[in-house]
Formats: C-alpha cells, structure tokens, sequence
C-alpha cells in the first residue's frame, strides 16, 4: 500500500495539486497531518474519489470538523495521524511518542514543524513530510509492503 503524506498546506492550492498530480497517482490514500483549509481538504477527496482520503485538524484550522487525532491499518500497521501542535512537537517527540505507544501504533504521522522528518524512537516510527506551503515546499510517500516493511520517501515539490 502507499500513502501520499502532506501537511501545512496553508491555503496553497496550488502547490498541494501539483503534490497530488505529481505524486499522488499510483497512491492508494492521501494523508493530509493538518492546517489545510476545509476547501483543500474537499478538493482532495473530490478530486480523488477512488483513493481513502484522511485530513485532521491543525492548529491553524479554527473552524474544522476534523478530529485531532484519527488511527488508520494500513496491512498489520497501525498509524497514528495528527497535526503535533496538542503533543509539542516543535520542542520533542515524547508526547507524541508516548500518545502512539497509548494507541498501540507503530507509526505516527505528524505535521506542524514544516520539517520533514522520519525518525524512531522506542520502535514507533514517526514521520512529518514538511510543508506544502513555502519553506521549501515537501511532501512523502510512504511504501507499507505486504511483509510491513516501510519505505519513506520525502520529496520536494516542484512547480516546474
């Protein structure tokens, strides 16, 4: 299975569709970790109707319906997505560690410090693709294979 993984769109429409053309064609679901506006989020599910298509609510988006925090399996890996703004994640990973290990996760998405990230602590491994808004504009892909070994790519998003 692979997984398109955004965050910190911000309201760039334009580059989190270059993000989904370029990307995103051959992915079977498309992780947004936060802060995209509601308009983004349902231009990613309209637009991708054939694909499992999950958003959570960042610390930017005020006005979401979004829970904080959503658990999805992707074949026998459980998979934590949220923003990282509840769980500090710009001082550390503790928390959101310790909120994967809570919720039996072995893998934790996370946005928020526009970083990308792929780095495991304690056997969750945890992983932020950066921003799509600016500050050098990434997203990843991640490659869970039948054997549940995961394959991270962060990829820069070129306008070009």
């Amino acid at each position: 299975m692979k997984i398109l993984l955004l965050s910190d769109s911000h309201g760039n429409a334009k580059v989190l569709a270059r993000a989904v053309e370029k990307f995103g064609s051959n992915a079977d679901i498309i992780v947004h970790c936060g802060d995209a506006t509601r308009g983004e989020a349902d231009r990613l599910k309209d637009n991708n109707p054939d694909k499992t298509v999950v958003c959570v609510r960042g610390n930017c988006d005020w006005c979401s319906d979004f829970k904080d925090v959503e658990k999805i399996k992707v074949n026998n890996k459980n998979i934590l997505i949220t923003h990282g703004h509840l769980f500090g994640v710009k001082y550390g990973l503790k928390k959101l560690y310790e909120k994967a290990i809570e919720e039996e996760c072995e893998i934790a998405f996370f946005g928020h410090t526009h970083n990308p990230t792929d780095v495991t602590i304690g056997g969750v491994r945890m992983i932020n693709p950066g921003s799509c808004a600016g500050y050098g504009t990434s997203c990843a892909t991640v490659e869970i294979d039948d054997k549940n070994n995961v394959l991270v790519n962060h990829l820069s998003i070129e306008l070009n």
